[in-house]
Order: structure tokens, then C-alpha cells, then sequence
């Protein structure tokens, strides 16, 4: 979570893989963020990645990093961490993690109660951004969002991180 030089920013704007992340690169390099919130936190190779990029905002000393995954009890095929793995790999990192667990629609209204709004909001699988305010994650889309909030999200498992815009609000929202 240290500056980088020039090299350091090039490889990720232009060379890091996956490929589909670089979005989220270029954001983690250019926005200083105090807090995000993954929604499909998988093996925890994102989360490695968000710690070693993340520029904190000036009044934040650490990231807070809000995960949200079936953790172990995951039926899709892919390697997940479990709960306990995913809470030692943050700690790890130097996060203050919340991790919860559950399906979507069991999970995000936890996440819209307890936690509130996250600066970055990560989506990594099948999210409408065409009508992002459908689904489980989109009917809980105001309540985790504040007014300078990022969506980030995969239209489908496996596709690029695109930016989304967060309907009812301004369109300067999305700073580049």
C-alpha cells in the first residue's frame, strides 16, 4: 500500500495479469480509496492484489476490506478459501476485514446493515450492467454506496471488470 514508481505503474496499468482486473488496477493505482467490498472473494488472489495496490485516502491508516462468499460451503466448481483461510490471509495483508458469508441474498442485506457504504464495491460475477439495480447485489445498490462510491463488476463469470454507472445519481460520480 506504498507509493509506486513509475515502473511499478506501468507494468500494472499495461502488463499485469489477469488481464480482466486491469480496470481495477488502473483505480487502485490512481483513486485513494478508505474501504471495499468483494462480492465473490474466491481463492483470494484479488484480495492479495488490492492490499499490495490500494492508495489509502489520506485520513484512513488501514484499508477496510469487506468480503462476501459461500466461502467453503461453495457449489460452482471453483476453489474457494474458507472462512477461516480468507480471515488469517487478511489479517496477513494488513486488512480490517469483515467477512461474510452466505449466498447473495442472504448476504448483502448484512453487508447493507451492518457495514453501510464502501468506497469501491468489486461485483466478480454475472452482474447486469445494463440494468444494474436488478439482482441481489443491485436491490441493495444504494445502500452500500455513497455519493463517491466505484462499482466495478463482471457481466459474466470469467469477462473483464467494467465500471458501472450507479443509477439515481450523478453521472461525475465515476471519476475517471
Amino acid at each position: 500500500m506504498g507509493r509506486l514508481n513509475w515502473f511499478q505503474r506501468f507494468y500494472w496499468q499495461r502488463l499485469a495479469k489477469p488481464v480482466a482486473e486491469r480496470e481495477l488496477f488502473c483505480l487502485l493505482i490512481a483513486q485513494p480509496i478508505a474501504s471495499v467490498l468483494e462480492i465473490g472473494v474466491g481463492n483470494g488472489e484479488r484480495m492479495k492484489r488490492i492490499a499490495q495496490l490500494a492508495q489509502l485516502a489520506s485520513n484512513t491508516t488501514q484499508l477496510r476490506y469487506v468480503g462476501v462468499d459461500e466461502f467453503e460451503s461453495s457449489k460452482d466448481g471453483a476453489v474457494h478459501l474458507s472462512l477461516k483461510q480468507a480471515h488469517q490471509q487478511a489479517t496477513l495483508l494488513g486488512l480490517r476485514a469483515n467477512l461474510i458469508p452466505g449466498d447473495l441474498r442472504s448476504a448483502m442485506p448484512r453487508v447493507a446493515h451492518k457495514i453501510g457504504s464502501s468506497d469501491l464495491i468489486i461485483v466478480s460475477d454475472s452482474f447486469d450492467v445494463q440494468q444494474p439495480l436488478s439482482g441481489p447485489v443491485g436491490q441493495w445498490l444504494r445502500h452500500i454506496t455513497h455519493a463517491g462510491s466505484i462499482l466495478l463488476a463482471a457481466p459474466a463469470r470469467g469477462e473483464s471488470l467494467v465500471r458501472v454507472a450507479i443509477p439515481g445519481e450523478e453521472s461525475h460520480r465515476i471519476a475517471a
